[in-house]
C-alpha cells in the first residue's frame, strides 16, 4: 500500500470515506489572502466568527519518496492542548 492510500475503518464510522493512519511530512500553504465573515462574540482575549468564504490551502505530501499536492479548505480547528492545535482540510475533489 502506497503512502497515500486508504484502508477500511470500522463500520461505526460516519465519515464519508475511509481513513488510515499516516507517518507522512506535509506542508500546508494558505491561499486565501483573506476572508470575510460575521462576528458571533467578542472580548479581549479574541473572537468567534461565522464565513461563508472557505479558507483555502494547498497541502503537500511528502513520503521521502514522492511528493504530492492538493488544493482543499481549512474544515476545522481544534485546540488539543497549549502547544498542540489540530487541523481538518477537505481536500477538493478532482
Amino acid at each position: 500500500m502506497s503512502a497515500y492510500e486508504e484502508k477500511s475503518t470500522s463500520i461505526g464510522e460516519r465519515r464519508r470515506v475511509n481513513r488510515r493512519d499516516a507517518e507522512v511530512h506535509l506542508e500546508v500553504q494558505i491561499d486565501s489572502e483573506s476572508i470575510h465573515g460575521q462576528a458571533e462574540n467578542i472580548s479581549t482575549a479574541g473572537v468567534f466568527f461565522f464565513s461563508r468564504e472557505p479558507l483555502k490551502v494547498t497541502v503537500k505530501l511528502h513520503d521521502g519518496v514522492t511528493s504530492q499536492s492538493y488544493s482543499g479548505k481549512l474544515v476545522r480547528v481544534e485546540r488539543l492542548s497549549q502547544e498542540t492545535t489540530g487541523y481538518a482540510i477537505e481536500f477538493d475533489r478532482l
